[in-house]
């Protein structure tokens, strides 16, 4: 092994939370080694946001044709190339991995191609040679598929998201497993270009959200041509069947069983801590998470974690918060306003997409506020009903002594644009009164926001 090489800071992981750590640490005056193993790029432009975005896009053109329901307008039936979608999909993804390998370049920190691995509590070794931070280290290794504990899963044809963009035509029939973020956007992706498509899941659809929404969006989901949804059902083995698979399941004391070319694991992520060093290194973590403080400083005060790697919030915009604030701090500097724990902002890009932001009515009442909501479905407001919108539900929530908003659940068209202006108001601290106040473009979906907001003001008026 050669001589040790010496950095100020030391960032392992070349997704989005690492490069936006090793940015902050270079123009925080810091010399920066990032190591990568891999393509550049992230999980989110490579296999995860934009490529998906893009194939949802492509599928919901073709599902509006055939199902847009209106009136004195036939359905159009057309033409699917599966293998032009994913090379447009592909020739996206080339597009926004060179702005970001760019964006890397001239970013004036190192790139080593190589995967480090801690030696000691301020030193890593990748590719045969040592290397020692003076300041400090970043660890946004990013996240792998969590595999379930299934029995026969071993002994079966399996695909995780990664092989589903792989894939040169569109199998007949798949089998997914859970109903995160994930699973459903690639079941509808599929069963909207005439893939039939199972859907197994232990829990209620978006369990954790509010159990109006959670309604809505099974609702909506039963209506959509070749998916078939299973929620509250324990898979209990799978095995192999005529060459694809067949998974045995059980609801409420009762078995069933689904089949179909492919059991597609959309079982959620974990952070990839495997052969970092970690126990060298000094830092407390378990199977899939890293401790850290607020500020992303692990049990060892010199190095910071952020993004996947947390095992926590696994989403593009907290990771490249959690890395800025993790080089900063790698660094040595102050970081101000590390991350935004308010607005828990988040959005599944299903067809119609789900936005929350900042509190629902359970975690509002638990959190110790007298809580005041009001509730819109949206096939009976304006623009909606002009847009034969089927399903939908805002939902928004705001404290009662002052009409400060604190949340909101949306289940709508455009919820993913929608959401940022109640994360501005909340972010803001404004309340439900000011938001009466404000001009609101008619007729939009989102001038339902001022319905819920003046039915707000007229509950607190009356308590």
């Amino acid at each position: 092994m050669s001589r040790v090489k010496t950095y100020d800071v030391l960032v392992l992981g070349g997704g989005t939370a690492g490069t936006a750590a090793a940015k902050a640490a270079h123009d925080a005056g810091a010399r920066v080694a990032l190591f990568n193993d891999g393509e550049l790029g992230g999980l989110c432009i490579l296999r995860g946001c934009m490529p998906t975005k893009t194939l949802l896009h492509s599928a919901q053109i073709v599902h509006y044709a055939r199902h847009h329901g209106a009136a004195g307008i036939g359905p159009a039936d057309l033409a699917v190339d599966f293998a032009a979608i994913m090379a447009n999909k592909d020739a996206k993804v080339a597009r926004f991995q060179a702005a970001k390998i760019a964006s890397v370049e001239t970013g004036g920190y190192e790139v080593i191609d190589a995967r480090a691995r801690f030696t000691g509590p301020d030193e890593v070794e990748a590719g045969g040679v040592r290397y020692r931070f003076t300041e400090g280290a970043v660890i946004a290794t990013g996240s792998v598929q969590r595999r379930p504990e299934l029995p026969g899963l071993d002994s079966v044809r399996v695909m995780t998201s990664d092989d589903l963009m792989r894939l040169e035509r569109a199998p007949e029939s798949l089998v997914v497993l859970g109903s995160g973020p994930v699973g459903l956007e690639f079941a509808q992706f599929f069963a909207r270009l005439g893939t039939e498509v199972e859907i197994v899941t232990r829990r209620p659809i978006l369990a954790d959200l509010d159990p109006l929404i959670s309604a809505e969006m099974t609702a909506a989901m039963r209506e959509q041509p070749s998916l078939r949804l299973h929620d509250d059902a324990r898979a209990l083995r799978v095995s192999s069947v005529d060459g694809g698979v067949e998974l045995l399941c059980e609801h409420r004391g009762a078995q069933f069983r689904v089949s179909g070319d492919h059991l597609v694991l959309a079982t959620g992520r974990i952070a990839n801590l495997r052969d970092l060093g970690l126990d060298a290194a000094g830092v407390t973590h378990d199977a899939e998470h890293i401790a850290c403080d607020a500020s992303m400083r692990t049990s060892n005060p010199r190095v910071f974690v952020a993004g996947d790697a947390t095992g926590d919030r696994l989403l593009l915009h907290i990771a490249n918060q959690e890395g800025r604030a993790a080089g900063l701090g790698a660094a040595g500097r102050p970081v101000p306003n590390a991350v935004d724990d308010r607005l828990h902002l988040e959005v599944i890009f299903f067809d119609p997409p789900v936005a929350t932001v900042g509190l629902n009515e359970a975690t509002a009442r638990a959190a110790g506020h007298d809580v005041v909501t009001a509730v819109a479905r949206l096939a009976e407001t304006g623009r909606a009903i002009t847009m034969d919108v089927r399903h939908g539900i805002m939902k928004l929530v705001a404290d009662r002594p002052t009409g400060r908003i604190l949340g909101a659940q949306l289940l709508a068209p455009r919820a993913d644009d929608i959401v940022h202006v109640l994360a501005a108001i909340i972010a803001l601290g404004g309340s439900a009164e000011q938001m009466v106040a404000m001009p609101w473009y008619h007729p939009t979906l989102t001038e339902v926001l001022l319905s819920l907001a003046r039915s707000i003001e007229a509950a607190r008026s009356r308590s």
